[in-house]
């Protein structure tokens, strides 16, 4: 199985069902007239599955890379395609077909030599397009249908386009100097190979795609066979490619070769001092001075390289910083005869004190006749109105103390109605206090009534006693 193949099984939902499966691969050209909505709804799943794999980098090309906003329609794709057990996709020429239709798709050759931008509309036909209507109407041109086999051709997929383009104005935002935004087409890869896909990048006919779209369709760009320039966001066009834009893409290059020739010169001297110290172990004296003397080239190049690259930067910092003077010196100059535009249109200070005067003497003359036109108004008593005055704050303050008189009156009688409570709760305690002390009075003299009868019952037991012995006595002596 495929990887283009593998890709569309396990990510596309349309082609994970069996019975779906088998209609997407049978040739359902004939569904256009008998089932549209099913044959729209296969065209549909066939769009979507190409359009991610284009962006997944699965798709084959004829070299070793994979483009990712281009797709060959060859012998390579069907194959690539074929399922074990439908077979190759019989729809193919229909899917690009309407994909074309529908402008979800458009022919390689069309979209890099059209002028005009692939948004815009014409409301205006054109009088072949007319006639064709018109041909259509009557029956005597039908439509035009799919056709039976696959041409080798190459089809921007513009849905993925879109997206890229978006990716890279987007990431552009953070770069506000003038410099940052003129890049080499090779720096360009390299700042946005992976805006698309993480882990496919952009390739070399990606590129021309891209920047045609970000230069026609955008207007976000200019650019020529070496240098892009990316327009400033207040800008509504991008300005054209200057010697001292090409300059700059030049240096930044120069300066990325030359920082990329650093990393291996560090590997060779470390690997070069590895081997004079093995050497000297195993005592190969010619040996390890070979090896320190490779180190030591190693390190004069590491030497001259790491000046040239502090040099470079150098340079383009006073580049960079001399770029971003020339674009403040040329607002403050765009501004400067803005502002001369607009005090020319008052006439400036003379003019504009000449209307300020003539404002403040229409304005003088309007009070005056205002005062005039007051005169002849009909004059106000004021003793009546004084007099309704003072009888009005009169009736308001009559009115106030009636207010704080019934509220004083509320208040009283809820004092008077507080006492009452109040003394009725102390009767009441009084009362209770009354009843208790008498019951404890009646148990102390219950208690004393039965202290003195104990008394007395022990005192008669005595005299008992007494008696019992005095007649003991006389018994004993008769």
């Amino acid at each position: 199985m495929s990887e283009l193949l593998d890709f569309v099984l396990q990510h596309e939902e349309a082609f994970q069902n069996q019975g779906r499966l088998a209609s997407l691969y049978a040739d359902f050209r004939q569904q256009l007239e008998i089932n549209p909505d099913g044959y729209h709804a296969n065209i549909a799943a066939w769009t979507k599955a190409l359009t991610d794999a284009a962006r997944a980098g699965v798709i084959p090309t004829q070299g070793t890379t994979h483009d990712l906003l281009n797709i060959r329609t060859a012998d390579d794709l069907a194959r690539a395609l074929q399922h074990p057990q439908y077979g190759k996709p019989t729809c193919l020429p229909a899917v690009f077909h309407e994909a074309v239709q529908k402008k979800e798709m458009m022919l390689l050759k069309d979209f890099m030599s059209s002028t005009a931008s692939i948004y815009k509309t014409s409301w205006i036909p054109t009088p072949w397009s007319a006639l064709q209507w018109s041909l259509r109407t009557v029956g005597v041109l039908g439509k035009a249908s799919p056709p039976d086999k696959l041409a080798v051709r190459n089809y921007v997929v513009l849905r993925n386009v879109e997206v890229a383009g978006d990716e890279i104005l987007k990431a552009m935002k953070e770069h506000t100097s003038t410099a940052d935004r003129v890049l080499s087409r090779r720096n360009f890869l390299e700042r946005f190979s992976h805006a698309l896909n993480p882990t496919a990048p952009l390739t070399n006919n990606d590129l021309n795609i891209i920047l045609v779209y970000l230069h026609r369709d955008k207007q976000a760009i200019s650019y020529d066979a070496r240098t892009i320039k990316f327009k400033p966001e207040h800008e509504a066009q991008p300005l054209p490619i200057t010697e001292e834009d090409a300059a700059i893409a030049g240096l930044r290059d120069t300066l990325a070769n030359i920082n990329n020739q650093i990393p291996p010169l560090m590997e060779k001297i470390a690997s070069a001092d590895a081997a004079a110290r093995e050497a000297v172990a195993s005592k190969q004296m010619v040996r390890a001075k070979a090896a320190l003397r490779s180190k030591k080239l190693a390190e004069t190049a590491l030497a001259q390289r790491s000046d040239v690259a502090l040099q470079l930067e150098g340079v383009y910092a006073q580049l960079q910083q001399a770029a971003d003077q020339v674009e403040i010196v040329e607002a403050m100059r765009a501004g400067a005869a803005a502002l001369k535009g607009l005090n020319e249109k008052v006439g400036g200070a003379e003019g504009v004190q000449g209307v300020v005067d003539a404002v403040n003497e229409q304005m003088a003359t309007t009070e005056e006749i205002t005062n005039i036109i007051n005169e002849t108004d009909s004059t106000v008593d004021e003793v009546d109105i004084e007099d309704e005055f003072e009888a009005l704050e009169r009736a308001e303050k009559e009115k106030k103390e009636q207010e704080e008189a019934a509220k004083t009156a509320s208040k009283l009688a809820q004092l008077e109605e507080a006492e009452r409570k109040q003394r009725e709760q102390q009767a009441k305690d009084a009362a209770a206090a009354a009843h208790k002390h008498s019951g404890d009075e009646v148990v102390e003299k219950k208690v004393e009534q039965a202290s003195q009868g104990i008394a007395k019952m022990s005192f008669q037991q005595q005299d008992e006693q007494a008696e019992y012995e005095e007649n003991e006595r006389v018994s004993a002596y008769a």
